[in-house]
C-alpha cells in the first residue's frame, strides 16, 4: 500500500502512523462522507492458496484475517466515547486474486499516555487518578460487552487534546467467541503489563485489565515499569511471584491501597470490576481532565494515533499489536530559504554577489536563539535554520504557556551533529506542595506562593495557641500560574471569647482577612437583641434591643 492509494474506491491513504505485527496503519481520507479515519491494513495481500484455509498454505494469513474479523467485531459492540469505534471492515480481492483486508477506524486526535510520559516524566496523584476513572469506565464498558481487552498499557491508552482517554487496539482482545484464536497455555499480552494469569498461560478475565490498568498507574507515577527485568521471560515471572514495589513517600496512601489492590496477585483479591475502581480513584480526588500541556497539544497535531506502534510491537518481546502514533514531535528536516533571498536571487546572481548570499541567509553552522518566543515561532526559526526540535515541557514559574524557556545547544553555540535542538517549553503552570507550607508563618508562605506567580489569600480558623502559622491549603499540586491560593491561618482567640485549650481541635471559619469574634452565649438562651443595640436581662429572662 502507498499513500494516495485509494481503496474501496473510497478511503485515500495519506501517510503511515503507525506499524505492528498485524499490518500498517494510515491517516486516510473517507471521500464519501469528507472525514478522517485511521485505516489498518493487514500486513500482506493474502493468496487466494490461503482463503479460508485454516491448515493448509498460507494459514498464519488465515489466523491474521480471522484476528483482524474478530478485532474489527469487538470493537464494534462497544459503544462509549472512551473506546475507539470502528466504522467498517473491508475484505476484497483484486484481478489478480489476491485479498486486500482493512479495517476502518475511528481517527483519535492526539497522543498516547506512552508518549506524554516520555515527555513530561511522572504525573501527580491527582492526574494519575484521572486516567484511573477514565480508563476504568472505558473498560467497564468493554467488560459490559463480554470483552477482555488483554493488552492495556500506555500505548493503548490515547488522549486527546482535552485531555480525555481513548482505549485503542482491540488486536489480541478475547470474548468467548474469539477465545478459539488462542492457543491454551499461551501467553498473550506485553510483558510489562500482563497479569500474574496471563503469564502462566491462563485465560485472561476482566480483573487481568484491572491488574494492567494497576500497573499502567504506578507507571504514571513514578516514571518507571514496575516489573521490568532483563528479559520478557523475566518480566514475566516477577508479575508471577513479586509485589508491586512500594511507591514514593509523596503518594497518599489512599493511592497506593488502591494500586496495591489493582496489583493484587490473585484475581479474587482485586476489585469487583471496573466501575468500583472508577468511583474509588474519583473519592481519592481526580483531576477533571488530564493536563496536555501547550507542548503535547501542538505535536498532537503533527501526529497521529490510531495504529500499531512500532513501542507496542516488537521491544516488550511477545510480537503483540500495541497501538499508538509515531513518536516524533517534529517535521522531517528541511533547509528551507527565507522568502527574502528567494526574492533577491535573480539580482544577486547577475551581481556575482556571492559572499552578500551568505551573509542573507545566515550562518547555518551556529544555533539561533528562540528563548522567549513561542513554540512554533521557535520551531519556525529553526527550521529555517535547517535544525530539527525536540521539545520538553517545564513548569516554569511567570512564563506563559507555550514559550520556549531554555535551548540545548545554547544561542551561538555550534549545530549538533543529528541537528536536534532540545527546547524546554512552559506548562503555564506552576507545582505547590502543600507539606511545605503548612507550619510556616504565614508571611513566609505567602512569599514563598508569591514567588510562584500565585495570587494569595488568607482564612484565619480561631484556635487556642494559633500563632499565625499556616495549618492547611485549598488547593496544591500543578495550579494554572496566577491562580488564587487560599492559605489557612491558626490564629489565637480574642481576649474574653471564651475559647479554652479543650476546645483547640475546633475551628471556627473566618470570613475575610480575619475571623469574626465568636459571640458570647446569652445567660439561659434567651436571643439577644437587634444588632444597633445591647442586650440588657430583665427579671423573668426578658431580653430588650434599643431599635
Amino acid at each position: 500500500m502507498r499513500p494516495g492509494e485509494l481503496l474501496h474506491g473510497r478511503y485515500r491513504l495519506e501517510e503511515v502512523v503507525g506499524r505492528g505485527g498485524m499490518g500498517a496503519v494510515y491517516r486516510a481520507s473517507d471521500t464519501r462522507l469528507g472525514r478522517t479515519v485511521a485505516v489498518k491494513v493487514l500486513r500482506d495481500p493474502v493468496g487466494p492458496d490461503s482463503l479460508d484455509s485454516p491448515d493448509g498454505p498460507g494459514s498464519a494469513d488465515s489466523t491474521a484475517r480471522a484476528r483482524m474479523r474478530s478485532e474489527a467485531n469487538l470493537a464494534a459492540s462497544i459503544s462509549h466515547p472512551g473506546v475507539a469505534q470502528v466504522y467498517d471492515l473491508v475484505e476484497e480481492r483484486d484481478e489478480t486474486g489476491a485479498e486486500t483486508a482493512f479495517i476502518v477506524m475511528q481517527f483519535v486526535e492526539g497522543h498516547s499516555l506512552a508518549q506524554l510520559l516520555d515527555d513530561q516524566g511522572p504525573m501527580p496523584p491527582e492526574q494519575v487518578m484521572s486516567v484511573v476513572v477514565q480508563v476504568a469506565a472505558g473498560l467497564q464498558a468493554v467488560h459490559d460487552a463480554g470483552i477482555v481487552h488483554r493488552d492495556l498499557k500506555p500505548a493503548n491508552i490515547m488522549l486527546t487534546p482535552a485531555g480525555r482517554t481513548v482505549l485503542v487496539d482491540f488486536g489480541i482482545a478475547r470474548s468467548a467467541t474469539s477465545d478459539l484464536l488462542t492457543r491454551t497455555g499461551t501467553m498473550v499480552g506485553t510483558a510489562d503489563y500482563m497479569s500474574p494469569e496471563q503469564a502462566e498461560g491462563a485465560s485472561a478475565t476482566p480483573r487481568s485489565d484491572l491488574y494492567a490498568l494497576g500497573v499502567v498507574a504506578y507507571q504514571c507515577l513514578t516514571g518507571a515499569s514496575p516489573f521490568r527485568r532483563e528479559s520478557p521471560i523475566a518480566t514475566a515471572v516477577a508479575h508471577v511471584r513479586e509485589d508491586l514495589p512500594a511507591l514514593p513517600a509523596h503518594v497518599p496512601g489512599d493511592v497506593a491501597a488502591l494500586l496495591a489492590d489493582l496489583s493484587a496477585r490473585d484475581p479474587a483479591d482485586r476489585p469487583a470490576d471496573a466501575a468500583t475502581v472508577a468511583r474509588r480513584a474519583a473519592a481519592i480526588g481526580a483531576a477533571a481532565s488530564i493536563d496536555v500541556s501547550g507542548t503535547f497539544e501542538l505535536a498532537a497535531r503533527r501526529a497521529v494515533p490510531a495504529g500499531d506502534s512500532t513501542a507496542g510491537d516488537s521491544t516488550d518481546g511477545t510480537g503483540s499489536n500495541g497501538t499508538g502514533t509515531t513518536s516524533v514531535l517534529t517535521r522531517p528536516r528541511v533547509r528551507r530559504i527565507p522568502a527574502l533571498l528567494i526574492a533577491g536571487l535573480g539580482a544577486l546572481a547577475l551581481l556575482g554577489a556571492g559572499a552578500g548570499l551568505w551573509a542573507a541567509s545566515g550562518d547555518e553552522s551556529t544555533v539561533p536563539s528562540v528563548v522567549g518566543l513561542g513554540l512554533a515561532a521557535a520551531t519556525e526559526r529553526l527550521e529555517d535554520a535547517g535544525l530539527q526540535v525536540r521539545p520538553r515541557s517545564t513548569d516554569a514559574a511567570g512564563t506563559p504557556r507555550g514559550e520556549v524557556t531554555a535551548q540545548e545547544p545554547e544561542p551561538g553555540a555550534a549545530a549538533p551533529a543529528d541537528d536536534v535542538v532540545e527546547l524546554l517549553v512552559a506548562t503555564g503552570k506552576v507545582r505547590v506542595v502543600a507539606d511545605t507550607l503548612t507550619g510556616r508563618p504565614y508571611d513566609e508562605a505567602a512569599a514563598m506562593l508569591e514567588e510562584l506567580g500565585l495570587l494569595v489569600a488568607r482564612r484565619d480558623v480561631v484556635r487556642a495557641g494559633g500563632d499565625d502559622t499556616v495549618i492547611a491549603l485549598d488547593r496544591s499540586g500543578r495550579l494554572p500560574d496566577g491562580s488564587t491560593v487560599t492559605l489557612s491561618v491558626a490564629v489565637a482567640p480574642p481576649p474574653g471569647s471564651g475559647v479554652t485549650t479543650a476546645g483547640a481541635a475546633q475551628t471556627t471559619p473566618g470570613t475575610g482577612p480575619a475571623a469574626k469574634k465568636p459571640k458570647r452565649a446569652t445567660p439561659k438562651g434567651k436571643a439577644k437583641g437587634p444588632a444597633k443595640g445591647k442586650a440588657k436581662g430583665k427579671p423573668k429572662g426578658q431580653a430588650k434591643g434599643k431599635g
